[in-house]
């Protein structure tokens, strides 16, 4: 009997993975036929999603072949397809989206008021311990020239309350210049790593670089209120630097999040183009460094009652000067979607936790081509190109 039962659960699993399907596609703007970056994706009853690339392209496996597929985006209508038996083709358009009041500035409370309440209560809705499961990837560009790529499957142990985590990086791939011939020189600037793997949801979860212009007094904050065709309503806090102001490394962008929930929806935020000049050289111990540039996007989803981080994305610009072996501007962006989420306490055993910075540090170890499957954010065209490049 176990081995009938047993031989049953392999045809049934065999057959549910036989009904995915994987659908790829590009989203553009209904009227203008211009392609749309970083429209949400999501499939009906599940926790699948992934975000347009800057081309509108997109890719998302669907466990059920004729799977509901729903489009978002905050400055457009939200529509949902079923994908055509025809085609693993997709061309979506959107319509932007018609909003009943024109811009309103909301008096009740200042935009400062409304950007730390919107912190203050998605904190309290992310402080719980989660496990995610995620695709992450990061380029890294030595003085205009790119030369390092990395992408794996990492699951995050969230713990509660402070946004950090343990990592296990299930599988890895990386693809540099550098090799056994490569001289001293070469292997320190190929060392230099921007962006910290440890800290990718930890700074999606407790939204340190928000609190740190929320306790600047060189910010304006400025909020709107946008009334939508369904009686919903969302408030976009736009962040600018005082006038005056001549201080570097001084940020611009905007938050956007539910009226009523005051749940945070959308985040991008990024050194202010205008005061790029007044960025100076820092003297660091026994180096040189100057910020050129730093940037951070994020975008939640309210699932029902619940809430999760579904995409977060880091790039820096930063010059220095170390000795005689790094005299280099280097530039890293690291992409990291999730692709599954479970809440509850979850426990990593020490042994396969990851403790690097970088998942260079972890090489190639992987035993399925996962990047077909799950890089869910697909490289742009240049960016194709400048990963079969580092492949040669």
């Amino acid at each position: 009997m176990k081995k009938i039962i047993a031989q049953i659960l392999i045809l049934v699993t065999a057959f549910t993975f036989a009904q995915t399907r994987t659908i790829s596609g590009v989203i553009k703007d209904k009227e203008t036929k211009l392609p749309i970056e970083s429209v949400s994706i999501s499939v009906e009853n599940s926790s699948i999603g992934t975000i347009s690339n800057e081309e509108g392209k997109f890719r998302i496996t669907l466990p059920t072949p004729n799977a509901k597929i729903f489009f978002s985006h905050v400055y457009y209508n939200s529509i949902s397809i079923v994908a055509s038996n025809d085609s693993d083709e997709v061309e979506v358009f959107l319509d932007v989206q018609i909003f009943e009041l024109e811009e309103v500035v909301v008096n009740k409370f200042p935009g400062k008021v409304l950007l730390k309440m919107a912190v203050d209560a998605s904190k309290t809705k992310l402080e719980k311990a989660l496990l995610l499961n995620t695709y992450y990837r990061e380029f890294i560009n030595v003085d205009g020239k790119f030369t390092s790529f990395a992408d794996g499957l990492v699951d995050y142990y969230v713990k509660r309350k402070s946004g950090a985590s343990d990592l296990q990086v299930k599988q890895s791939r990386v693809f540099d210049l550098k090799d056994a011939t490569a001289n001293e020189r070469q292997q320190a600037i190929m060392s230099v790593n921007l962006n910290n793997i440890q800290d990718a949801i930890e700074y999606g979860y407790n939204f340190k670089g928000i609190n740190s212009i929320l306790k600047s007094e060189d910010y304006d904050f400025y909020a709107q209120t946008k009334k939508m065709a369904d009686g919903s309503s969302i408030d976009i806090v736009s962040i600018e630097p005082k006038e005056g102001i001549e201080e570097e490394m001084i940020f611009a962008g905007t938050v956007v999040f539910d009226s009523k929930t005051k749940l945070i929806l959308d985040v991008d935020l990024a050194f202010s183009p205008e005061h790029k000049k007044f960025n100076e050289l820092h003297n660091l111990l026994i180096a040189k460094v100057k910020f050129n540039n730093y940037a951070r996007k994020a975008k939640y989803k309210i699932d029902g009652d619940k809430y999760v981080l579904v995409y977060y994305q880091s790039s820096a610009n930063v010059y220095i000067k170390f000795g005689n072996k790094i005299d280099n501007t280097f530039e890293s962006t690291c992409d990291l979607t999730v692709l599954n989420y479970k809440e509850g306490e979850f426990k990593l055993d020490k042994e396969s936790k990851f403790k690097g910075t970088s998942l260079f540090m972890n090489g190639n170890k992987y035993t399925e081509e996962f990047w077909k499957k799950y890089d869910v954010i697909l490289l742009s065209d240049k960016e194709e190109k400048l990963l079969k490049s580092l492949q040669q």
